[in-house]
């Protein structure tokens, strides 16, 4: 039996509130890594290896819960950028929403697009397929749809509509040696 446990690095603390046109927004997406993230206890299952996005605000949420860990960047979030060059000013949310929309539809002209980001999911599942009871430390685009892939693969598990910060998933396949018609 496989165990996979899925946790989204703690919440960062942002309060960024204010528009930001294209130069700005990208300046906020470079500085969000180095915001402080709002630390909770939680309880980590026992788990023989440990897998952590290697992006900055992973890393201290692994190593706040003072795991041992692997860091990998197939695990790193889909980097967000502005989809034009312009003073005009918008939310941050209104940003991110462009972007994930172009990527979504594989339209971003830098960058990585969703065919790449299944690319490293595919790549990241590889590595793991026999590995027996894990902990991933991602973030959330990426676990969203590595999660997807693990369904789709016959693991079932425990999702909320958006991986929420700070909470543990769990997926189990009864058995991993078992060929998947999708892989």
């Amino acid at each position: 039996m496989q165990n996979i446990h899925i946790l989204r690095h703690f919440k960062v603390k942002d309060d960024t509130k204010i528009k930001l046109n294209s130069f700005e927004f990208n300046q906020w997406v470079s500085l969000y890594d180095t915001f402080p993230l709002d630390y909770v206890d939680i309880e980590i299952p026992k788990v023989n290896k440990v897998y952590v996005s290697s992006q900055k605000r992973a890393i201290e949420s692994a190593n706040y819960l003072k795991l041992d860990f692997n860091k990998s960047d197939l695990l790193r979030e889909v980097e967000a950028k502005s989809f034009i060059n312009t003073n005009l000013k918008f939310p941050k949310n209104f940003w991110l929403f462009i972007d994930r929309f172009l990527w979504f539809f594989n339209l971003k002209k830098s960058g990585e697009n969703r065919k790449d980001t299944y690319k490293r999911v595919y790549k990241f599942v590889d590595i793991i397929k026999y590995e027996e009871n894990i902990l991933i430390v991602s973030h959330g685009l990426f676990l969203k749809i590595l999660t997807k892939e693990l369904e789709k693969l016959g693991y079932k598990g425990n999702k909320d509509w958006g991986i929420k910060n700070a909470k543990i998933y769990h997926f189990r396949k009864d058995n991993i040696y078992e060929k998947s018609k999708n892989y």
